[in-house]
């Protein structure tokens, strides 16, 4: 399988999102590139690029849906230029926004978790968890069928390893805000001391 994969590296050699500079899937030139958000930072969640910009969008998309999972690092690396650098992270535990077991099982991974791996070593990963499947935020537009849609959805396991902690919530996309605010809403009542959002884009 490695030689095959070699022989298709050579045949079809992978090109940069941006400037299709081969053997790049996304460079840091074009990385820099990409817009910024018009609000960097938007109740508690701080956003690292704006997802009108059509590299980002593609990246973005990609990693979700055709399992081009080395996309979570170069998507990392651009919250590390724009957003890291501004946080004392060093005593915070990194959450990954959790999927349903349900789309877990269909897309194989976490994207949250994949870009929150190449952000840090210090990720609790197995404390927020999702109940039960709910309809993506994107497909649902009405502002009060959005906060149902996912009201009650989470749920905490082994909070002993959260209580008093500051924590920075992960996430690719913030569409509606919901989500986070959900998370956040739980894992303060389970005690958390500090509870912050990074995400790579508003959509």
């Amino acid at each position: 399988m490695k030689i095959f994969n070699k022989i298709l590296a050579v045949l079809f050699p992978q090109k940069c999102l941006g400037c299709k500079k081969e053997n790049e899937i996304l460079c840091r030139a074009c990385l820099l590139k990409i817009n910024r958000p018009d609000t960097p930072y938007l109740k508690g969640v701080h956003i690292a690029g704006n997802y009108q910009d059509l590299v980002l969008k593609k990246a973005l998309w990609m990693l979700k849906y055709q399992g081009v999972k080395q996309l979570a690092k170069p998507l990392a690396e651009l919250i590390k230029e724009r957003v890291w650098k501004k946080l004392e992270t060093e005593d915070w535990l990194i959450v990954p926004v959790p999927l349903s077991k349900k789309k877990l099982r269909s897309r194989g991974y976490n994207q949250a978790e994949l870009i929150a791996k190449e952000l840090s070593g210090n990720i609790c990963a197995n404390v927020l968890l999702k109940k039960f499947h709910t309809k993506s935020q994107v497909e649902v537009k009405d502002r009060e069928e959005r906060l149902a849609n996912i009201i009650g959805s989470f749920e905490i396991k082994n909070p002993e390893k959260i209580k008093g902690k500051k924590i920075i919530l992960i996430d690719d996309v913030l569409t509606t805000g919901a989500t986070m605010r959900e998370v956040k809403k739980v894992l303060k009542e389970a005690g958390v001391k500090k509870v912050i959002g990074v995400v790579v884009a508003r959509g």
